[in-house]
Parts: C-alpha cells; sequence; structure tokens
C-alpha cells in the first residue's frame, strides 16, 4: 500500500477500534499493523502510529495525541473532529472526562470480569466484579442522564469523535454479557446510531468482541 502512515492497533483495545474506525470512516489510506496483546506481543504500545511523511518519521502513542495529530494533518475528516474552536472544545470535554469515566469503568469491569479469566485462567472475585460493576454503572448513569439527556449525540446533533471513543468502550462490555438495552435505553439507542453512521467500520473493529459474545453466551 503506497502510504507514508502505519497505523498498530489491537481490536482488544478500545482506543485501537476508534481510531480505526475514524481513519477508515475518513477514507484515509493507511497501512495497518497488528499487534496480538493476547499472544504476549505487547512490545508495541497500542494504538500507535508512525508516520513517514517527512525525513524524520513520527512515532506516537496515546489515543488522544494520536487523534489529535491525525486531524491536524488532515487524515481524520473535520466533521468528526471540527475546526470550530466550541465544537471542538465540547468532544474534548467529554474525552477529557471520559478518561476517568467510561473508559476507566468499563476498562476494569472487561478486564476483572473477561480478561483475567482468559488471560490467567481465573477470574476474580465476586466482590471485586460487583464494585467494578457499581463503578461502571454511576459512569453509564451519567452517559444516560447528563450527556444524552437532550441530544442525540454527546455533544449534539452530529457524530463525532467523543462518540466513537465513547461506544467503543461501551460496547466491549458485551464480552461480559452485560445488557444495557433496559436499564439504559438512551445510550443504548445512542451507540445504535453511532452503528449506523459508522456502517460498515463499526461493526467491522468490534467483530472480536461479538465473537467472545457468542462465546460467553454459549456457555450460559
Amino acid at each position: 500500500m503506497d502510504t507514508s502512515l502505519e497505523y498498530y492497533f489491537d481490536f482488544l483495545s478500545q482506543p485501537s477500534r476508534a481510531l480505526y474506525i475514524l481513519l477508515k470512516a475518513s477514507e484515509t489510506k493507511f497501512e495497518p499493523k497488528t499487534i496480538n496483546l493476547l499472544g504476549g506481543e505487547n512490545i508495541q504500545e497500542v494504538p500507535a502510529i508512525i508516520d513517514r511523511e517527512h525525513d524524520q518519521p513520527l512515532h506516537l502513542a496515546e489515543s488522544i495525541a494520536i487523534l489529535r495529530y491525525l486531524a491536524a494533518k488532515n487524515y481524520i475528516s473535520d466533521e468528526f473532529y471540527p475546526c470550530d474552536f466550541h465544537q471542538r472544545a465540547r468532544i474534548d470535554e467529554f474525552l477529557s472526562w471520559q478518561h476517568n469515566g467510561i473508559r476507566t469503568s468499563c476498562s476494569l469491569y472487561f478486564r476483572f470480569l473477561w480478561v483475567q479469566e482468559k488471560v490467567f485462567g481465573s477470574p476474580a472475585s465476586e466482590a471485586k466484579v460487583a464494585k467494578y460493576r457499581k463503578l461502571m454503572e454511576i459512569d453509564l448513569e451519567s452517559m444516560e442522564n447528563l450527556w444524552l439527556k437532550d441530544s442525540d449525540f454527546l455533544t449534539g446533533s452530529k457524530l463525532t469523535a467523543a462518540d466513537v471513543f465513547g461506544a467503543c468502550e461501551i460496547e466491549q462490555i458485551r464480552c461480559c454479557g452485560y445488557e444495557i438495552k433496559n436499564k439504559y435505553p438512551k445510550v443504548f439507542a445512542w451507540i445504535e446510531r453511532v452503528r449506523k453512521g459508522l456502517h460498515p467500520y463499526f461493526n467491522e473493529a468490534h467483530q472480536v468482541i461479538y465473537t467472545y459474545e457468542k462465546d460467553y453466551k454459549s456457555k450460559l
């Protein structure tokens, strides 16, 4: 592939999925470099990029730093991370909240209920799982009653990078058999809007999640 941009990712990584979706939806050419985290191939932090456009290639990690760089280089469509200061500030507001909000709680719930058993062979204690489920549900309540209170998407009427990152965090808990439809109907409807707006890339990036979800349900 004739491109200067290399993208390193694993679809088990939430921000890896988000940036992949944004690149594909923006019709950006890039060379995909898959990393197998479960296989112990963790010498490369993911997501990460190498941009070889100039004599001195840029190596960059950390998903939000990557997002801002890709947007500045027009690798990410303006519709997802607009140049307008007010719109971008709203997106950054959510991404800042998410870091210690829904990203942390969903990741920890996913880790202790699914990853620990998958990787280490022994499930976490019921008390620990219950603890992180409670924290996650506090953040899901914030998504339901604050971020999605009066709008179809997190920062207004249009789908942005905030929605992509947020939806990828929540979608992963399907591996754990957690259903949001009845308890958090606004969150569920929002994710379906995100899925539709990013077809087929949202589902493509989450195939590994859906496969593990089927495995989980088959054991019930």
